[in-house]
């Protein structure tokens, strides 16, 4: 009686939490995940490549990784740098909730802000957006698969 082989088990992605202000790429699996109020993440993908990244920003505009007009380009280039192109990335958009009561009314929320500038940023590299969650008024916890480009988002 003979035995055929077992298959190799499929080793887990390594896993990674992305905090407020960074980003992270990979050319491997990884399950990258981040917990998002009126922040946005931008998940960016190369289908060819196999490259895939996530950024976690707070506001809109200013100076270093925690702003969006800054977290977007070096999330690019950082997938640049793995071997993606701009000209295959998509990506995918998540945050930008109205999380405080208080934060509503006659000024535009923050997370509308923020959801504004990743848009904005993803169009000037003419990187089209496949899936867009963003708005509402509950947080999101964001799970993105770096080795096929699929994002998980739970309500919380």
């Amino acid at each position: 009686m003979s035995s055929l082989p077992l298959p190799a088990a499929e080793e887990a992605p390594e896993s990674v939490y992305v905090h407020p202000g960074q980003l992270y790429t990979a050319s491997h699996s990884a399950l990258v995940s981040t917990v998002l109020g009126s922040c946005v993440a931008v998940c960016l993908w190369d289908p060819i490549a196999r490259v895939g990244g996530v950024n976690h920003f707070l506001l809109p505009t200013g100076k270093g990784p925690r702003y969006g007009n800054e977290a977007v380009p070096a999330l690019i280039d950082a997938m640049v740098e793995r071997g993606a192109f701009v000209a295959r990335m998509v990506a995918k958009v998540f945050g930008g909730a109205c999380v405080i009561e208080h934060f509503t009314g006659s000024r535009r929320a923050i997370g509308e802000q923020n959801t504004e500038a990743a848009l904005r940023s993803l169009a000037a590299h003419a990187i089209p957006v496949r899936v867009n969650e963003t708005g509402g008024r509950r947080g999101r916890k964001l799970l993105f698969h770096t080795g096929t480009g699929h994002a998980y988002v739970k309500e919380i």
